[in-house]
């Protein structure tokens, strides 16, 4: 069942035909000719909306409206109401969404327009009951098991995070490597800032979204704004309305995207796609980058502008290579998360468990330790983990080195010592490049990276120096 309503009229025709065009919908709807009826109604069984018509034999729909958004509500929330009238009058309009009202429609009423409002405002509900449920869960999870760390580096985040969340509309710039918790750091800003708190935090990682849907995803779109847009769609801004978006890899925006998103932290608004209407906003941006923005800015591969937008406050963090005094304790902490997790009564790290990571460089950084650890429960058959259940990534170097394959031998040729990581990308890029006869967009394609990242990475001066 797709959700209960209640529809409020004394035109008994009116009730039924709306009845049948919800029920065909897949709602379960009940009736009431009158106020005193609706009431009844509800303190039997609480519906999720309510079609209320403006005037009742025995009551005037505004007073009625208040009672079911106040003390009348016997539900957990008090229902939806969208009002109904034979006229159409502004002043009763602005009362009404006052009152808490979710819309108004006036008489005679376009049932596919209703059914349209009515699809919306439930999916809202079910959607802020499901963030809500999330974020509950994630303050639990944050208060459980967040351990930035002990080093004075992520102290100092620490403080960082304190300090910003006293300032609930200054946006926040996250860099760091990949795995260092820059979601972990996004959150806890969230939680932490008492005024977004309660709202939703949403997350969008702009290097997974396809860039024909980069926009669509963010800002919305109206009914017919491009060939597959059947209905409205609410964007990732307005869902994290009142609450935190966080914007995570944000330097594999596309360029058109940046320019709207610019304009949104500008001004507070913006336009859905196909819209003529500007929705406005109030939230917090949390972007988060692994790549150098300031440089990208000054090589043309990310709006200068936004970058400058974006960097109001800037929280770095430090790789686990940097602050190795950290391993342990987060490696414990996570011991124990997934001990209880899995039910297994593992006490502790042996010494030579302990030993062992604290060798280890971990190019991963905290998620690859979290990895780590969560594979060494699930194998760990004693009371304490010990070494051997340690799987890590890096093998002892061979005693004598193996002549190096043909591909790895025609690029030391080339670069005249063993080459990056890096520069074997880019040589491979500009070969897929010669292949393609220029067009970079075909070697996006043929290589499986977006087109941004291929422009970047073949950008003069990236991929660090080039031997001659």
């Amino acid at each position: 069942m797709k959700g209960t309503v209640l529809v409020v009229d004394d035109e008994k025709t009116f009730r039924l035909v709306v009845e049948a065009a919800l029920a065909a919908e897949g709602y379960e709807v009940r009736s009431a000719a009158t106020g005193r009826e609706a009431l009844e109604r509800m303190r039997e069984a609480p519906a999720d909306l309510v079609v209320l018509d403006r005037n009742l034999p025995d009551t005037d729909g505004l007073t009625l409206l208040s009672r079911l958004r106040g003390e009348e509500s016997s539900g957990e929330e008090p229902p939806i109401v969208i009002l109904a009238t034979a006229y159409a009058d502004v002043d009763h309009a602005v009362q009404a969404l006052k009152l808490g009202a979710q819309d108004y429609l006036t008489k005679p009423l376009q049932l596919p327009e209703l059914i349209h409002k009515v699809g919306v405002a439930l999916q809202t509900r079910r959607l802020r009951h499901q963030l809500g449920t999330l974020q509950s869960l994630d303050a639990e999870r944050l208060r459980r098991e967040v351990h930035l760390g002990d080093s004075p580096a992520m102290k100092r985040v620490s403080e960082l995070v304190d300090a910003v969340a006293q300032s609930p509309t200054t946006t926040v710039l996250v860099e760091g490597e990949s795995g260092t918790g820059k979601q972990v750091v996004a959150q806890l800003i969230h939680h932490r800032t008492h005024a977004r708190a309660d709202g939703p935090f949403v997350e969008v990682n702009a290097a997974s979204l396809p860039e024909a849907f980069v926009e669509s995803e963010l800002f919305g779109h109206e009914r017919g704004a491009f060939t597959d847009a059947k209905s409205q769609k609410r964007g990732l801004l307005e869902i994290a309305d009142g609450g935190s978006l966080f914007l995570d890899e944000v330097g594999e925006l596309p360029q058109s995207a940046q320019a709207k998103l610019l304009k949104v932290l500008e001004t507070s608004a913006f336009r859905r796609l196909g819209g003529t209407q500007d929705v406005r906003v109030d939230l917090r941006f949390i972007a988060a980058t692994n790549r150098d923005l300031a440089r990208a800015a000054q090589d043309g591969t990310f709006r200068k502008d936004l970058f400058h937008r974006l960097d109001v406050f800037r929280i770095r963090l430090p790789p686990l290579r940097e602050r190795p005094e950290d391993v342990l304790p987060l490696a414990r902490a996570f011991l124990a998360e997934f001990a209880a997790r899995m039910g297994k009564a593992i006490a502790g790290f042996a010494p030579d468990a302990e030993a062992r990571l604290a060798r280890y460089p971990f190019p991963g950084n905290v998620r690859e330790l979290r990895n780590v650890v969560e594979r060494a429960v699930i194998l760990e058959p004693g009371e304490r983990l010990s070494a051997r259940s340690i799987l890590l990534g890096a093998e002892p170097p061979p005693t004598a080195a193996a002549p190096p394959p043909p591909l790895l031998r025609q690029a030391i040729e080339r670069h005249g010592r063993p080459p990056t990581l890096a520069e074997i990308e880019r040589d491979y890029l500009e070969q897929l490049l010669e292949y393609a006869g220029g067009n970079k967009s075909e070697v996006a394609r043929l290589s499986g990276l977006s087109y941004p990242t291929v422009s970047r990475k073949l950008a003069p001066g990236d991929g660090g120096e080039r031997s001659s």
